[in-house]
């Protein structure tokens, strides 16, 4: 039997034999051509682009009724780089300028385009580069005629094992009898993890060497996406073990959808509002299909990676699609929030030697103002068409908010100028994801409309660790005493200028956290809108007073990590551990 830890990137328990995915790794080598060799390592370039369109496109079609429309827009993401002069066009310049064979040209590009993002410290935004991978890939393929092999499959259950998967790989894999995935390679803001969210299959990517430990397709795999584990060849025991569990989260599931409609209160009647974060029009779909209150978060980042600067009537375009799609429920736009480390080549940007803690979110904004000041138009000309909130990110005190609200009057009156419609009353919002900002809540409280609470980064900040850094991501607990503290500092000056407070971190996400956030007060969660079922069942199981019960105790703790054994004796006491942790 052999254990294997990685990233549980989407929910469930499946067990069936392994279905290997072999991928020939193609080695390109560079050589000269002549001048009547360019035309022919052109067209073989086109004919390949002219293939991966077309096979992309079919993928895109039989997906249609296994992951649903919402979520082929994957699918068009690979489409628009097929058509990028950033990748395309510049390997046709590469192969005419340095008369060098397609595949070499095809190659250096994409590093050169791969290295931009390797700087981010965004993980979102650097999986983006998976997707240049997977397209270059693909490409290469075609060129050489090298393809990969899907082992043919049987009636029985199996469980895709392979390096790594494409989008359209995956997709192509539900017609083929898989329940689940396990890859060395991959992350959870993989567009491979969101296809299988979307479908419901059980994934647990990042196993680095799962692909060398499968000696035969005949062997038992268990893959339990909860807790990102796959046990390979298990005993009697677990297999026992985890059949039941099988068993249980069958039922699990049914049990979530019944809480598709149902009203979201505690088990003694406290109503609470749950919202989504969301990045990309396509999730507002889901949002809406699971009835959240609205889009707490709406991330305007990936419009701007997407197309580097990008004028304000293509943002007004976007913006409006979302709030169209998002009804009349609200929806908190946050301006933009990138640094230089993340677009140093799409949009302008000097070069700083710690750009994470440097001219990044509303600091860029504040510094380019005219970029700024195309965004904020944007989202008041949107804002006609329905419950629209504006919101500033990574504020860390009173200066920022009366600048960019400034930037926000020039806006106004430009508009008023220039004649056109939009909405001069949005209110406006602070995301409250610095310490410098959350001790003096009680100073801004009446300067803004409402506070969004970041908890990813105010924990991070507060403790002064990076969570994804394995030497001190076990310091990162969201239950330390400093932490509860400005939580609930923010909280209560919110209330005390009558404003709302929204809490938009994972923390609110987490389902385990969830108890903790009810018991400081808040009662505005958002999160993605994968979690917002999860997050339904656990608030109808608790009662506020056991809840506010548990944050007087781990206020009295100490020590971070003696609160995180009070609360996960909570978590069991009161039998809220099902199948999420």
């Amino acid at each position: 039997m052999i254990i294997l830890k990685g990233i549980g990137v989407s929910d469930g328990i499946a067990i069936g034999k392994a279905f290997f995915i072999d991928r020939r790794i193609i080695k390109v080598k560079k050589y000269q051509i002549s001048d009547d060799r360019i035309a022919i390592e052109l067209r073989k370039f086109k004919d390949a682009v002219k293939k991966c369109e077309d096979y992309i496109k079919h993928i895109k079609e039989i997906s249609l009724s296994d992951i649903g429309e919402e979520h082929t827009f994957i699918f068009d993401v690979y489409l628009l780089l097929l058509k990028d002069d950033m990748l395309i066009g510049e390997t046709e310049r590469v192969i005419r300028n340095e008369k060098i064979n397609a595949e070499y040209a095809l190659k250096k590009v994409a590093k050169s385009l791969m290295d931009v993002f390797d700087r981010t410290e965004d993980p979102y935004i650097r999986e983006r580069k998976n997707d240049i991978k997977h397209i270059v890939d693909k490409l290469m393929r075609f060129m050489t005629n090298d393809g990969f092999v899907f082992n043919e499959t049987t009636g029985e259950k199996r469980i895709a094992i392979a390096h790594d998967l494409s989008p359209s790989e995956t997709a192509s894999l539900l017609r083929q009898n898989i329940i689940a995935f396990a890859t060395d390679l991959g992350s959870k803001t993989s567009h491979t993890s969101i296809i299988a969210r979307a479908m419901g299959i059980p994934a647990v990517v990042g196993l680095e060497k799962i692909t060398d430990n499968i000696v035969s397709s005949d062997e038992v795999v268990i893959v339990d996406g909860f807790n990102g584990v796959v046990i390979i060849d298990p005993n009697e025991e677990v297999l026992r073990e985890y059949e039941e569990k099988e068993k249980q989260y069958i039922k699990y599931i049914e049990e979530l959808e019944k809480l598709i409609d149902v009203e979201v209160k505690t088990n003694d009647g406290v109503e609470v509002n749950i919202f989504s974060n969301v990045e990309i029009n396509d999730e507002i779909e889901i949002s809406n299909s699971y009835n959240s209150k609205g889009i707490g978060l709406y991330r305007t980042e990936f419009i701007y990676l997407e197309n580097g600067n990008v004028s304000e009537d293509e943002q007004f375009e976007i913006l409006k699609d979302a709030v169209i799609k998002n009804g009349d429920k609200p929806i908190v736009i946050r301006t933009f929030d990138l640094g230089g480390e993340k677009l140093s080549d799409l949009l302008p940007h000097p070069d700083e030697q710690n750009p994470v803690m440097g001219l990044r979110a509303i600091r860029y904004s504040l510094r380019f103002k005219d970029f700024f000041m195309s965004q904020i138009k944007a989202i008041l000309r949107v804002a006609i068409y329905g419950d629209v909130k504006i919101m500033f990110p990574m504020i860390s005190g009173m200066e920022e908010i009366i600048l960019a609200k400034s930037v926000l009057d020039d806006a106004i009156r430009e508009l008023e100028a220039e004649g056109k419609e939009f909405r001069k009353d949005v209110p406006v919002g602070v995301m409250v994801e610095l310490p410098s900002l959350a001790l003096i809540t009680h100073l801004v409280n009446k300067e803004v409309d409402f506070f969004s609470v970041g908890t990813n980064d105010l924990i991070q900040y507060t403790i002064g660790i990076d969570r994804n850094n394995e030497y001190v991501a076990y310091l990162y607990r969201p239950t330390h005493p400093a932490v509860l503290h400005l939580l609930k500092k923010i909280l209560k000056d919110a209330n005390r200028a009558g404003i709302e407070a929204t809490v938009c971190g994972e923390m609110a996400g987490d389902p385990k956290y969830i108890p903790v956030l009810l018991g400081l007060g808040y009662r505005n969660l958002s999160m993605s809108p994968a979690s917002i079922l999860k997050a339904k069942m656990i608030i109808r199981r608790v009662n506020i007073s056991d809840c506010e019960k548990l944050v007087r105790s781990l206020k009295r703790c100490k020590v971070a990590r003696i609160a995180e054994e009070k609360l996960q004796k909570f978590i069991e006491e009161h039998a809220l551990d099902l199948f999420f942790h």
